[in-house]
């Protein structure tokens, strides 16, 4: 692969853009207040929701959730890898991307390239074998047979691979038909390819490019379908079928159906259910399932009712669960048995398999039916059977209310509090009425966001101070990382920060608390920030001997004493 980019240069890069100059050009935006405004390009709205500000360098729905950078909106909008949007707006400044690399490095690029070269030939020529090869004969009667047409076969470069030809390779170095997947040496010195007598469909990633392909066996056989093996610029639990087209017929897509074949979302496509794509026969992973969420707010999966296609249906719930958040929705799809998209679109129509696609079991349904199949629920044993099913699970889900309304399912189902959830009921009924507002931020949750929005706040702070503060506190190691970041880049912006911490642990959540609303004016700002620190500095102590009440309370029954000290703890309010 080619080499790192400089994380200095990637915040000169932000530095130097106008976020509401990038995306204006994309989508008009409008003035409202301190901010601009736009029907967001990322989901289909009637009334905007779409806010860009200009003194954070951040953009934010307020629709679908999506937020992030210049960097963010350029891989999002315009369908670009991380690498390659810096390359763009590297060019939009006149600059040339350094790579912190040598040599090999080098190499590796030049190879991707050919890499992309000799998939595009072999493509080209598969689809030409198609069309002249007399061997092609029996793959053209299946697809007929099938129905599809000589536009979708067009559309989606449909191929044919010979029993075996040199030619498809397209270059005159093996080594690289090698890399891409073309060729394989079944032993030393004796190189075969890969595909040979298979129907050919093209795998295309975002931009358009082929990255690998399936191939599917005429007649009898086995594998009954072939992948490419994965390679540098083609790994299955990355990659969809279908994506591309899906993109270039919808820009933003109501939902998007995930079924198993191939043949399937030709099919659906060519009754005009152009919203589906398909797992390269593997399981569905939690890279599929966040790709898709770029797209849409609304994924159903399709899978067949066999046992192979409820194994399949599971593991995607699963692959889902640390994507779900509010705002986004994963819904499930059983057909009626004997029936595969394919054949039941062709059998009931479009707008009948449209409509099953939009009265899909949604997650909880699916997730809490399947769980206590086979439960008593009326049993202890049931009862504690299913929390023990069911609390790991929801551990994986990101905290929110969409969590917390699934906890709340669990409840209901089980009819269980535990002594501590309600000892902490308890102690919230103690607080006073403000403090039960559930629009009412904690102090640390405020603290937290001025010092990601105002990153010239930590100049304020030092180490003792930043150790009492997060000590004990279940984002302190966040905070950790915020301050560390911020004083090894003393200039960085708030887009700088967001864009630095992506890939870390708390890149999700710094995001959330750029993007936060804190309602507090700019002139006062920093005055808020300092009473954040006192009031958390002399909370810690409080804060202490509250979890010690509390884990004493899991224990055994409290004092009188400490009952009462536990009511004063908790009737002292945040600012």
């Amino acid at each position: 692969m080619a080499g790192r980019i400089p994380e200095a240069f990637i915040q000169d890069l932000l530095a130097r853009t106008d976020l509401v100059d990038l995306i204006d050009a994309r989508v008009p935006l409008k003035r409202s207040g301190g901010n601009f405004v736009a029907r967001c390009p990322f989901h289909q709205e009637k009334t905007p929701s779409f806010s860009v500000s200009r003194a954070k360098q951040l953009y934010y729905c307020f629709g679908c959730g999506a937020r992030g950078t210049a960097i963010t909106f350029l891989m999002d909008f315009d369908r670009l890898s991380f690498p390659e949007a810096i390359e763009a707006l590297a060019e939009a400044h006149g600059l040339e991307v350094p790579r912190e690399a040598g040599e090999a490095s080098e190499k590796s690029s030049i190879q991707i390239s050919a890499i992309f070269e000799a998939l595009e030939h072999a493509s080209k020529y598969f689809q030409q074998q198609l069309r002249v090869n007399p061997g092609a004969k029996l793959a053209v009667e299946y697809l007929r047979g099938r129905g599809i047409s000589g536009e979708s076969a067009q559309r989606f470069r449909i191929g044919y691979a010979p029993s075996s030809s040199r030619e498809m390779r397209g270059v005159g170095d093996e080594a690289i038909a090698k890399a891409a997947g073309l060729v394989s040496e079944r032993s030393p010195g004796r190189v075969s390819e890969w595909f040979r007598d298979r129907i050919m469909f093209p795998i295309r990633d975002r931009r358009g490019r082929t990255v690998g392909f399936g191939g599917r066996v005429i007649g009898e056989g086995l594998p009954k379908y072939l992948n490419s093996p994965e390679t540098e610029v083609f790994q299955k639990h990355r990659e969809v079928y279908g994506l591309f087209e899906l993109l270039e017929a919808v820009r933003k897509p109501e939902f998007i159906l995930v079924v198993e074949g191939y043949l399937d979302v030709i099919a659906l496509s060519q009754f005009g259910v152009m919203n589906s794509v398909a797992a390269l026969g593997t399981a569905t992973s939690k890279d599929h399932v966040g790709l898709l969420f770029r797209f849409t707010s609304v994924i159903v999966f399709c899978f067949d009712g066999d046992s192979a296609g409820q194994r399949a249906t599971w593991k995607a719930m699963e692959s889902s669960l640390a994507h779900l958040r509010e705002g986004r929705e994963i819904r499930f799809l059983s057909l009626p048995e004997g029936h595969d998209p394919d054949s039941l679109v062709r059998e009931e129509g479009p707008e009948s398999f449209r409509a099953r696609v939009l009265s899909a079991r949604p997650f909880s349904e699916y997730f809490f039916g399947e769980l206590q199949s086979g439960l008593d629920l009326k049993s202890i044993e049931g009862r504690a059977a299913l929390v023990a099913k069911a609390k790991p699970l929801l551990e994986k889900v990101q905290a929110g209310v969409y969590r917390e309304m699934l906890e709340d399912r669990l409840q209901q189902l089980t009819g269980r509090e535990s002594g501590a959830e309600s000892l902490g009921r308890e102690a919230r009924s103690f607080r006073s009425p403000s403090l039960q507002r559930k629009d009412q931020p904690s102090a640390f949750r405020t603290f937290a966001a001025l010092l990601v929005q105002r990153p010239a706040l930590v100049d304020h702070l030092d180490s003792r101070m930043v150790e009492v503060l997060a000590s004990g506190h279940r984002q302190g190691p966040m905070l950790r990382a915020i301050v560390d970041f911020l004083m090894s880049h003393p200039s960085v912006m708030t887009a700088g920060l967001v864009e630095g911490m992506r890939d870390s642990p708390y890149g999700e959540l710094i995001g959330r608390l750029a993007a936060w609303e804190t309602q507090i004016a700019d002139e006062s700002l920093e005055e808020v920030f300092l009473d954040h620190i006192r009031y958390l500095s002399s909370t810690r102590s409080r804060d202490v001997r509250l979890r010690e009440l509390i884990d004493a309370a899991r224990k055994g029954p409290l004092s009188d004493d400490e009952r009462e000290e536990l009511r004063r703890l908790t009737l002292q309010d945040a600012p």
